[in-house]
């Protein structure tokens, strides 16, 4: 869909927006329909006002920049519905949210909850300010994986989180992967899968590595798995390899959290659940080309087992059994 803004123009195509406006009523408009409803305030002559922003929503989750040609002051009332992570990339800008208070750089993020009305203050200087908004429903789901129940209080983030921390690094380096998409429709982002994966990375890092209430326990020891649930999710995972199972399902199914799971295989095979099933499947597949005819197709019989692409297929089936898989085929078709 399109969006016509007077002097520079907006486009919006596939949750993907490009803004810029003179304007202020149209800024607030697009930008109210991308982040929140909200007011603006400036002190210049509304002739010098000057605003872009670029977004785009992936998996629900959108990533932005956004920028103003003056100081100003943007409030909005409770978020209600998400969760807002924002920081310069350069500048500094000042956050707050109740009575807390965040200075803003690209050293330091803000993050604000669903619950009181927030307000952003600065551009006084060059400023690009990233920001992230979560779907609070997205927020908990990854909660309740990582935790392996659901949270029995609502999550509360202290308010600012240290970038330069080592896990405030490396969860920069996983919103780098959604800035990507930001910058380029032709981001690898753009396949549903690998966005799926990136947002669940970057929302499942900010759980794992941003002050919260959860923090202690997300830190802690994960809970003994014992043989028995291990093979409950094998069993699982030989019923059904044919579904398109996640780490969450399994474990869901064997009754213990993924984090469990996870450590539970690596204690009783040297092994992940992920990587297990993969080779339940190489097996299916081995399975089908022994009982194969000449009309037999590897690559459709690779894909229906979880295998769509046929160079790293053919390398997993050769390590595995030591032959490539036209070899099986030929073997016993005489092919």
């Amino acid at each position: 869909m399109a969006v016509s803004v007077a002097d520079g123009g907006s486009t919006s195509t596939q949750g993907r927006v490009a803004a810029r406006s003179s304007i202020p009523d149209e800024a607030m408009e697009i930008g109210g329909r991308v982040w929140y409803p909200h007011d603006l305030a400036f002190g210049r002559s509304v002739a010098d006002f000057q605003w872009r922003l670029k977004a785009v929503s992936l998996e629900g989750l959108t990533v932005g920049m956004l920028e103003y040609g003056m100081p100003v002051k943007i409030t909005t009332g409770e978020l209600e519905d998400a969760y807002q992570v924002n920081f310069p990339l350069f500048g500094r800008i000042r956050f707050s949210q109740g009575n807390r208070v965040v200075v803003g750089s690209a050293a330091t993020a803000a993050i604000h909850g669903p619950v009181q009305a927030t307000s952003i203050q600065g551009w006084s200087e060059p400023t690009q300010m990233l920001g992230l908004k979560i779907p609070a429903a997205l927020m908990h789901q990854e909660l309740e994986a990582l935790l392996g129940r659901s949270p029995r209080q609502p999550l509360e983030f202290e308010g600012s989180f240290d970038l330069t921390s080592h896990r405030g690094k490396e969860w920069r380096s996983a919103v780098d992967l959604l800035v990507a998409s930001l910058r380029s429709p032709d981001s690898l982002l753009s396949t549903p899968l690998v966005a799926r994966a990136a947002v669940q990375y970057a929302v499942r890092g900010l759980l794992l590595s941003a002050p919260n209430n959860f923090s202690e326990e997300l830190a802690g020891a994960v809970e003994t798995v014992g043989s028995a649930s291990v093979r409950r999710a094998v069993d699982f995972m030989e019923a059904n390899a044919h579904l398109p199972l996640t780490l969450e399902s399994v474990a869901a199914d064997a009754c213990v959290s993924p984090r469990a799971l996870q450590q539970g295989f690596r204690a009783h095979l040297d092994s992940t659940p992920m990587e297990h099933l993969r080779g339940i499947r190489l097996r299916k597949v081995r399975s089908e080309l022994l009982s194969g005819t000449a009309s037999t197709r590897i690559n459709e019989v690779a894909a229906r087992w979880g295998f769509p692409h046929a160079g790293r297929f053919a390398i997993r089936y050769a390590k595995t059994f030591g032959e490539h898989p036209s070899q099986t085929l030929k073997r016993i078709t005489g092919n």
